[in-house]
C-alpha cells in the first residue's frame, strides 16, 4: 500500500474584528438621562433662597381719625308755604342779593310742567360732566366699612340731578309763564356765602358743646330738601356757610393727648379726596369733660359742604433710608468686648485687640485681629464662632495698664443676611420705622448695608455663612 499524502492546512487566521454591541448604547443612554433626571429632581428638591434688592424708600406712619366739621352755618327758614324751586346749585357760592329759591304758593307751576313735560330740560354736558365726577370720586374713595356713603351718595346724586333740571327748565321758561300769568315768590339771599341744602340740626354746633355722642354716626341723621317738594312756611329750605374758615374736631386717646400736647401744627390728609396739607392745632374740653383735638383749616371747604363727618389722616412720622421686608430682618449674639480694649495697628490700619498667651515661658500679649461686626459707644462686637481669633475664656489685655477681661458676655444684634458674595453674611441695620411688612433702617451705618446689596428675602431659610443657590 502506498503512502498517504498529508493534506496542509491552508486556513489563514485573520485577526478578529471588534463588533461593537447593540445593547451597549442604549444602557449609556440610560445612565445618562438617569443621570439629568436625578440632577434636576435633586436641585428642584433644593430650597431655593429668595433674595431681595436693597433700595431706598420711605414710611409714612399715618393715624385714622373721623372727624366732625364745624362751621359758620346759618340756616334759612321758608318765608311761605308751597311748592319749591331752587336756583343755585348745591356747594355753590352766591352773592348777596341773589335768587336762591322759590315758592309757588297756588300750584300753579308745578302743573304748568305736568301738562307741559317737553319744558323740561335735560341736563347740559357741564351738568353730566359734574355728576360724572361725583361718581368718579365716590368710586375710588368707596370701602366697605363705609357703606353708609353709599346711601349719602345717592341721596345727593338724586338731589344734584332734580336741581339740575329744574335749574335749566326755570331759565329757560321764566317768560313763558309770565305770558301764563303764573306768579311765585323768589327770595334772595341777605348775605354771600355757600349754599347748601343739607340741614342736620347741627349747624350751630361749637368746639365747647362736643360730646361723645356727636361722634356716633350710626345716629346721624340729614335732610335733603328737593326742588318741587311742597313745604310749609318756617322749613328750613338751605343754609348759608359764611366763612371760608372751619373745623374738624375729633377724639382723642390718652396717646394721642400726650403725643400732640406741644404741637400747634399737624400735617393731615383726606385720603378719599387725595388731598394733603397742614392744620393748626389746639387741644380743647368738650361738654363732656372729655378732650377733643380741633383742626382749624381755611382751605378745601368746598369740598367738604355737604359733609359733617370726615376720615382724615394725621401724619406723625415721614421717615426715610433704606426699605427692607420686615422677614428679611433677624438678630444675632456676638461676643462684646469693651471698646477701651481696641487697639488699631499703626502700620496697617488693622483694628485688633491683645490677647494674653500663656506658655512655659510665661505670659505674653499676641495681637490678634478678628472681623468687627460693630462698634457702639460702649462695645466692640465679635462673631461667637469657633474659627474667631477670639474665643470664650480668652483674656484679652488693655493697651495701657494692665487691664484684663474676659471673652465670653454676649448681646445680640439686629441684622440681615447679605448674599453678595455667595453664602450668607450677617450684616447689622438700625431700624427707624416699621409698618405694612416693611421696616426703614438707617443708610450709611458702619458695617452694614449699601443701595443694591442683595440680602436674604426670608432671614429664616438660612444660617450664618451657608451658601447660597441663585
Amino acid at each position: 500500500m502506498g503512502k498517504k499524502k498529508k493534506k496542509r492546512n491552508n486556513i489563514v487566521k485573520l485577526p478578529r474584528r471588534f463588533r461593537l454591541n447593540v445593547g451597549m448604547p442604549i444602557i449609556i443612554f440610560i445612565l445618562i438621562a438617569v443621570y439629568i433626571v436625578f440632577t434636576i429632581a435633586a436641585y428642584a428638591r433644593r430650597d431655593q433662597v429668595k433674595f431681595y434688592e436693597v433700595e431706598e424708600g420711605s414710611i409714612v406712619k399715618e393715624n385714622t381719625y373721623t372727624g366732625l366739621i364745624l362751621r359758620e352755618e346759618t340756616v334759612v327758614n321758608a318765608q311761605a308755604a308751597g311748592y319749591l324751586n331752587y336756583y343755585i346749585p348745591d356747594g355753590r357760592k352766591t352773592a348777596k342779593g341773589t335768587s336762591v329759591y322759590s315758592i309757588d304758593e297756588t300750584g300753579r307751576l308745578q302743573q304748568y310742567l305736568s301738562q307741559h313735560p317737553e319744558e323740561l330740560n335735560t341736563l347740559s354736558d357741564g351738568n353730566v360732566a359734574e355728576l360724572r365726577a361725583m361718581l368718579s370720586n365716590f368710586n375710588n374713595a368707596y370701602s366697605d366699612l363705609n357703606f353708609r356713603a353709599l346711601y349719602d351718595t345717592n341721596a345727593s346724586l338724586r338731589a344734584q340731578v332734580m336741581e339740575y333740571s329744574n335749574f335749566n327748565t326755570m331759565a329757560a321758561i321764566s317768560s313763558k309763564l309770565a305770558d301764563s300769568g303764573i306768579v311765585f315768590n323768589s327770595y334772595a339771599s341777605d348775605r354771600s356765602g355757600i349754599v347748601s341744602y343739607t340741614i342736620d340740626g347741627m349747624e350751630a354746633a361749637t368746639a365747647a358743646e362736643l360730646t361723645a355722642s356727636m361722634f356716633d354716626r350710626s345716629q346721624y341723621a340729614r335732610t335733603i330738601t328737593k326742588s318741587g317738594a311742597q313745604i310749609a312756611a318756617d322749613t328750613p329750605v338751605y343754609k348759608l356757610i359764611t366763612s371760608d374758615n372751619w373745623q374738624i374736631a375729633f377724639q382723642l386717646s390718652e396717646d394721642d393727648s400726650r403725643e400732640f400736647a406741644d404741637q400747634k401744627q399737624l400735617r393731615i390728609r383726606f385720603p378719599d379726596n387725595d388731598i394733603s396739607t397742614t392744620a393748626a392745632y389746639e387741644q380743647v374740653q368738650g361738654a363732656d369733660g372729655a378732650d377733643y383735638g380741633i383742626l382749624s383749616l381755611s382751605r378745601y371747604l368746598v369740598q367738604f359742604t355737604s359733609q359733617r363727618y370726615v376720615d382724615f389722616e394725621i401724619v406723625t412720622n415721614d421717615v426715610s433710608g433704606l426699605k427692607l421686608p420686615e422677614k428679611s430682618v433677624t438678630t444675632k449674639d456676638f461676643y462684646i468686648i469693651p471698646v477701651s480694649y481696641l487697639q488699631t495697628d499703626e502700620q496697617t490700619g488693622a483694628q485688633g485687640f491683645l490677647r494674653e498667651v500663656v506658655s512655659e515661658n510665661g505670659t505674653a500679649a499676641e495681637y490678634v485681629s478678628p472681623e468687627l461686626y460693630n462698634i457702639d459707644q460702649d462695645y466692640c462686637y465679635i462673631d461667637t464662632t469657633e474659627d474667631t481669633a477670639l474665643k470664650a475664656g480668652d483674656y484679652v489685655k488693655s493697651p495701657e495698664g494692665d487691664d484684663h477681661y474676659q471673652i465670653g458676655p454676649t448681646k445680640s444684634l439686629e441684622g440681615v443676611y447679605n448674599i453678595n458674595k455667595g453664602y450668607a453674611v450677617f450684616k447689622r441695620i438700625e431700624t427707624l420705622e416699621r409698618a405694612n411688612g416693611y421696616c426703614i433702617v438707617k443708610k450709611g451705618t458702619s458695617y452694614g448695608l449699601s443701595v443694591y446689596d442683595h440680602i436674604v428675602l426670608d432671614a429664616a431659610t438660612v444660617n450664618d455663612g451657608q451658601l447660597i443657590y441663585r
